[in-house]
């Protein structure tokens, strides 16, 4: 069995005895009362029902047998003291036929009192001596003197006897760090593991107990600097280097996926489910702008600011489940999981001389502690959908083209690249003419004759209808009540858009098909119910703009070689600049580049859902205010979940506030209901969020 330290507190303090020769790092470290309790029921608690059978008689009317073991911190005995209770039960008496005479039988809370203590070999043991009695309501209780006798001197002995091993810890963290470290600081590290020891002072929080390791690493020296001599530039990195920084980025998010799966699986309740879609998405969102800028070799590694962020919340999350008895029969795998990953970043933080790195060895025994019996390599990446991971977090299959995906054999990009709204470059959309199509009947200009003609129409429809001729507002109307009827709908309108880039001569027919496939992919998300009524004019409205911002409404492009998806640098494509790197698993990429009906169906589920977590927020308007929703919404589809709320603060980047200040515009004038200018928005796309 393999049980972990855990480091809920990470405080450092370093003593230098001689500074010559060594530097004292002392690490306290947190063993949680969760990892302790179910540590204790695999040792003891191993009777069918999750008991403890402390003792029987000379039949069946003479039994004591404990279950439902709690560690806390005690509050009377000193700050070193911890209190266990279980619930108990005892039977007294002389088995007569099917009847127990002269019973003596109570049921209740027995509270331990003990004080943790370190014996040799690294076991951290508890000795036992209070022992009160409670009923069930918690309240003082007497019992029989032979009947507490036999309490006492049943439980509190193989409570003493209980320890947990900190030596397996020890020496899957002395693994760990063998993993992370460079040939040169191999030596160091090692004695430095050799030297650990723990102190033996130990105390008793809320929510664990702590125990301080300490160990000496040896000091290396530092290279003397030259009075007035201007510091060296750090060399840009190289071909290899940014090869390894990006593998080290895809290991990482696919060990977080292969965890997320592993916790998503075991534990069905659904705000933690969502918490768990948060920490994926910030990762990747993170992750993004990790691979957009690359680090300098004398710069903060990004990949290890990464991990420790996203840790602390993972663990935070693993923890609030555990505390909720959540994790069922996987308790004990996953608080030694996040216990592990603790020691780790503790020792990390605590020891930078050390020259530790994390690496892909260490989460492959990472998610092994995690889960001892999975198979399978749990760093595999690919961008193919995983269809555990949709139906983990009910992400729904967007609707598609019968047109077939085209290969990738296309170059990634072409010269005169523009950044995107992410500050990421695309290829060219030059104005070399696509395949045109013949203008509509009518198109925008009849916005109020289709208003007048269905005034009677739900309201929620009424301004998506309005941009349509009256022949299209009917078909959508009858849509809306004939959900089926729907796909084919889309399906027809995405069709005139299959590889259509637009030019001079189709702009305005192709602005017409753009807005209606838009409007009635929205129609279609708002269909599926999960979004409240009361927002879905926001949400249609949310749509138009977020496109129109994210890639002025265009799928395609013209390239050097032919025509091909719009693509930023980063990876996000097509009309809606759905990132791959972001959403890989949850969705096909091939389809989102050659699909535009996919591709504006995977960013309207994405939309809502972003609009679902910004109306769960703390509000932060006394009056609820329709347009700050829309803003948040859309920030939180910019930049992540965590940056929901971006716009309201005042220290973001100039760039940032650019991006969600030019939203904002495009949004009040969808609402007004000016019409986008697709050619200008494509040539003005490239400056308007430079640096």
């Amino acid at each position: 069995m393999s049980l972990i330290i855990a480091a809920a507190a990470i405080a450092i303090f370093l003593a230098r005895p001689d500074p010559a020769l060594a530097t004292q790092v002392r690490i306290p470290l947190t063993i949680d009362y969760i990892t302790l309790r179910e540590a204790l029921k695999r040792n003891l608690f191993t009777a069918p029902g999750g008991r403890a059978q402390l003792w029987n008689g000379s039949d069946d009317c003479q039994f004591l047998y404990a279950e439902n073991p709690e560690f806390s911190r005690a509050t009377a005995g000193g700050p070193a003291t911890v209190k266990l209770e279980t619930a108990d039960s005892l039977g007294l008496g002389v088995s007569m036929g099917s009847q127990c005479l002269n019973a003596v039988q109570w049921s209740g809370i027995v509270e331990a009192l003990g004080v943790p203590y370190i014996a040799p070999g690294l076991q951290l043991k508890f000795h036992f001596t209070d022992l009160n009695l409670y009923d069930s309501a918690h309240q003082k209780t007497q019992l029989v003197s032979r009947g507490f006798d036999l309490i006492k001197s049943y439980l509190i002995p193989q409570l003493d006897d209980f320890s947990y091993d900190l030596k397996p810890a020890v020496q899957q963290l002395g693994a760990m760090v063998s993993d992370s470290i460079t040939p040169e600081a191999a030596g160091r590290v090692h004695a430095a593991i050799a030297s650990l020891t723990a102190e033996p002072n130990i105390e008793a929080l809320d929510d664990g107990v702590r125990v301080t390791l300490v160990m000496m690493i040896p000091d290396v020296p530092t290279p003397t600097a030259i009075p007035g001599a201007a510091a060296s530039p750090a060399p840009a990195p190289t071909t290899a280097e940014l090869k390894a920084f990006q593998d080290t980025l895809d290991q990482w998010d696919a060990f977080l996926v292969f965890s997320i799966k592993q916790l998503g699986d075991a534990v069905g309740d659904q705000p933690f489910r969502d918490q768990l879609l948060q920490i994926l998405l910030d990762s990747r969102y993170r992750l993004v702008q990790a691979l957009n800028n690359p680090p300098a070799a004398a710069g903060a590694d990004p990949v290890r600011l990464l991990f420790l962020d996203e840790w602390r919340q993972l663990h935070d999350a693993v923890r609030a489940a555990a505390r909720r008895g959540m994790l069922g029969a996987h308790a004990l795998e996953f608080m030694s999981f996040i216990s592990a990953g603790d020691a780790l970043f503790a020792l990390d933080q605590a020891a930078p001389a050390l020259g530790m790195r994390i690496s892909a060895a260490d989460l492959r025994r990472l998610a092994h502690i995690m889960a001892p019996n999975a198979s399978g390599d749990p760093l595999q990446f690919s961008y193919h959908e995983d269809r555990d991971l949709k139906k983990l977090f009910a992400v729904p299959e967007p609707p598609t083209t019968h047109h077939p995906i085209e290969e990738e054999d296309v170059p990634p990009s072409a010269p005169g690249a523009l950044p995107s709204s992410r500050g990421a470059s695309t290829p060219a959309a030059d104005a070399s003419p696509g395949r045109s199509i013949p203008p509509a009947s009518a198109g925008p200009g009849a916005s109020r004759q289709a208003s007048r003609q269905f005034a009677r129409i739900d309201p929620l429809l009424l301004r998506m209808l309005s941009v349509l001729s009256p022949r299209e507002a009917a078909a959508a109307q009858q849509d809306k009540d004939d959900e089926p009827a729907m796909l084919p709908r889309l399906q027809q309108v995405a069709d005139r858009l299959y590889r259509l880039v637009v030019t001079e001569d189709n702009a305005q027919a192709y602005r017409h098909d753009m807005g209606l496939l838009l409007d009635l992919s929205a129609e279609r998300q708002l269909g599926e119910g999960t979004i409240d009524r009361g927002d879905a004019p926001i949400y249609v409205t949310l749509v138009r703009s977020a496109a129109w911002q994210e890639s002025c409404w265009r799928q395609f492009v013209m390239a050097e070689a032919g025509i091909r998806w719009l693509e930023s640098a980063t990876g996000d494509i097509g009309l809606m600049q759905v990132n791959k790197h972001v959403w890989r698993g949850f969705y096909d990429i091939d389809r989102l580049k050659w699909d535009v009906l996919y591709n504006a169906g995977a960013g309207c589920e994405i939309l809502a859902r972003m609009m679902r977590y910004a109306s769960a927020q703390p509000k932060f308007d006394p009056v609820p205010v329709a347009g700050h929703l829309a803003r948040s919404a859309y920030a939180a589809y910019n930049g992540g979940p965590g940056a929901c709320n971006r716009w309201r603060r005042r220290r973001e980047p100039a760039a940032l506030k650019q991006i969600d200040s030019s939203f904002w515009d495009k949004y009040r004038a969808v609402q007004d209901g000016t019409p986008i200018d697709i050619l200008s928005c494509a040539r003005d796309w490239g400056h308007r969020f430079a640096d």
